[in-house]
């Protein structure tokens, strides 16, 4: 169950940034992805923008963390270059995702990002490890109007949180909380909203209630668990949770891709990509600073992924990352099950 926290932006992204233009593009894009159809009049209604694909941590389980060698080069985003990729679809869009495979704090625009996204009638979303913060940082974030961070934390004491956040030290993460609090008491500003989101691991079970408690007493606003994966090259399309009562993970897989019909995720040098778990340059299904958002929307990758995944037939050239998706080999084995009680 959500937590009330989140009802409540939601509520906020409704009846202050919503417009009749994108409440009418929201529409339109449900009953497009509904009647699964490949080429789509509305645009993306799910907006990531990646700040920049440089980290501070190592985590073992991010593809930045990790350094792989066959990711998109590592880059800052420009300010000007996001004001030409928010600029064509800023009309449309409630929230806008500042964050992906990187820390977004790292890059010195990220608050004249938020400011000129906040300015044009859109909330904001950033995910954090919080290693890279200070007073002034604080300051910026209330009066950018930033909407919600997600602060990751993955531990109550540093011999724990250590393990997966590699190079992060949990007292500076906890000093940067409270500084961010102090100054949303002192201006008595909801903004940003904060939580607390606490991966699970086998390591980390045992003080998921410890971690519960510092959140409440530091005044986060929301605490969530996330089920963690070291092997994140290898989960595309699988969904999974983490039953804290049994200690078995559940795992799901879907057979639709929404990301293909409502997300688009861009990132520092304009790169498009289909899904958030994809990084590799060979990935790419187009470039908005070469071309418009338009045109790579409805570009033949786009298309034609869709027209595979809304047919359910594998019928063509799939397209990385997307031939490494779960939900393309379920559809293959769906087939070749029909096939072979045809024959």
């Amino acid at each position: 169950m959500r937590p009330p926290i989140t009802y409540w932006k939601y509520l906020y992204y409704l009846t202050t940034c919503g417009t009749t233009k994108k409440f009418h593009n929201y529409i339109l894009n449900r009953l497009e992805k509904r009647m699964r159809k490949p080429v789509l009049r509305s645009m993306p209604v799910n907006i990531l923008i990646e700040p920049c694909n440089v980290c501070n941590l190592k985590c073992p389980g991010c593809i930045t963390g990790i350094r792989h060698d066959e990711a998109i080069n590592r880059q800052m985003l420009d300010l000007e270059h996001f004001r030409r990729i928010f600029g064509q679809i800023k009309e449309y869009v409630f929230n806008i995702s500042l964050y992906n495979w990187g820390e977004p704090f790292l890059n010195k625009n990220i608050f004249s990002i938020i400011e000129s996204a906040s300015a044009s009638g859109c909330a904001t979303t950033v995910h954090s490890n919080f290693n890279v913060f200070d007073a002034s940082m604080a300051e910026k974030a209330v009066a950018s109007r930033l909407t919600h961070i997600y602060l990751s934390i993955d531990g109550a004491t540093q011999e724990t949180y250590e393990i997966y956040r590699r190079g992060g030290r949990l007292s500076r993460v906890i000093e940067n909380v409270r500084l961010l609090v102090a100054r949303k008491q002192s201006v008595k500003s909801r903004f940003p909203i904060l939580t607390w989101k606490y991966l699970v691991f086998p390591h980390n079970v045992h003080e998921i209630e410890s971690a519960r408690r510092m959140a409440e007493e530091l005044k986060v606003d929301a605490f969530e668990l996330i089920r963690g994966n070291i092997d994140n090259v290898a989960v595309f399309g699988r969904e999974e949770t983490h039953d804290l009562s049994t200690g078995r993970t559940i795992t799901h897989q879907p057979d639709f891709c929404d990301s293909l019909w409502d997300s688009l995720i861009v990132y520092p040098d304009g790169s498009v990509i289909p899904c958030c778990q994809a990084f590799r340059k060979a990935d790419v299904f187009g470039n908005i600073l070469e071309t418009s958002v338009e045109e790579v929307w409805n570009n033949a990758d786009f298309v034609e992924m869709r027209r595979m995944i809304g047919s359910e037939q594998v019928d063509g050239i799939v397209r990385h990352p997307c031939r490494e998706c779960n939900i393309i080999e379920k559809l293959r084995r769906r087939q070749a099950d029909t096939q072979r009680r045809c024959a």
